[in-house]
């Protein structure tokens, strides 16, 4: 499938369907449709045909179009990405391509505290759809926790951007309370985009953010210094957690005489309240 050649008079960024549900309690469902991938490259379609007439999956008997399935045991493309599931835990969506054509789309998910899946050989395109909880066994039930789509998303900008910490210099990771740009809400997995400005001391210094409440400690967003004492400023796109009913995002410097200021650009919240509580 040549998933770079693009469909053309269709927005930035766009996404059409690909919504998420539970297929069974380990098994997600990625729903028929197409999107840009994160860098509005290239068009990753599911189940349509391309310009060349190819539909993956294929269109099956009496024109019904099959989604995509992402199987929680299995690490790797439809599967989760490396480990396994593990209890009340947020969980980002993903969909993945190959920009050559060799390699089919496929789900996956991954923490949210990660950057980015990890993608497996063949793929180097991504999109994030949106998100899902497990509950305190491990598994999906939407009588819990409803998946959360990002087909629908309102984004919310600020200008000039708010800042929401000033030379910041803890080397534990700490939260940082962003509910002045963002209203106050315990809604999860709020996406947003923060100008950080990090002045190291030395030359591989770092700074290093997470959402609150996860404990990662590898694969999280990191500045590294590149010239002691001097400022390099960076766009930064995360997901926050909640903390003592705010968003909030934790971070940590590697030296005492580091220093981090952040500022919100963009936040964007996800809804599941189009949902009803019982199907």
């Amino acid at each position: 499938m040549a998933q770079n050649d693009p469909i053309y008079l269709l927005p930035s960024l766009y996404i059409v369907g690909l919504n998420i549900s539970y297929a069974s309690t380990t098994v997600l469902a990625i729903a028929p449709g197409m999107c840009r991938d994160s860098s509005n490259a290239i068009d990753i379609e599911v189940g349509y045909a391309n310009l060349q007439g190819n539909a993956y999956p294929a269109t099956q008997f009496q024109n019904y179009i099959p989604g995509l399935l992402i199987n929680s045991a299995v690490n790797g493309a439809g599967g989760l990405d490396q480990g396994t599931l593990a209890a009340s835990t947020q969980y980002a969506v993903y969909i993945i391509a190959d920009s050559t054509g060799n390699n089919q789309p496929a789900g996956i998910i991954t923490l949210t505290s990660n950057v980015l899946p990890l993608l497996p050989a063949g793929y180097d395109s991504y999109r994030l759809l949106g998100f899902a909880a497990t509950y305190s066994d491990s598994t999906f039930t939407y009588a819990q926790n409803k998946p959360q789509n990002m087909i629908g998303a309102l984004e919310y900008i600020k200008q000039p951007p708010v800042s929401v910490l000033s030379g910041g210099n803890a080397t534990t990771y700490t939260a940082i309370d962003m509910s002045t740009p963002i209203p106050t809400s315990t809604l999860e997995n709020i996406i947003v985009t923060l100008l950080v400005t990090f002045i190291p001391a030395a030359v591989g210094d770092y700074v290093r953010f997470r959402p609150t409440g996860s404990t990662a400690t590898v694969n999280v967003p990191t500045i590294v210094g590149a010239q002691a004492g001097i400022a390099q400023s960076q766009y930064l796109v995360m997901i926050a957690g909640v903390g003592s009913s705010k968003p909030e995002i934790d971070y940590l410097v590697s030296s005492a005489s580091d220093a981090v200021s952040v500022s919100v650009v963009t936040w964007t919240g996800v809804s599941n309240t189009a949902y009803p509580a019982l199907v």
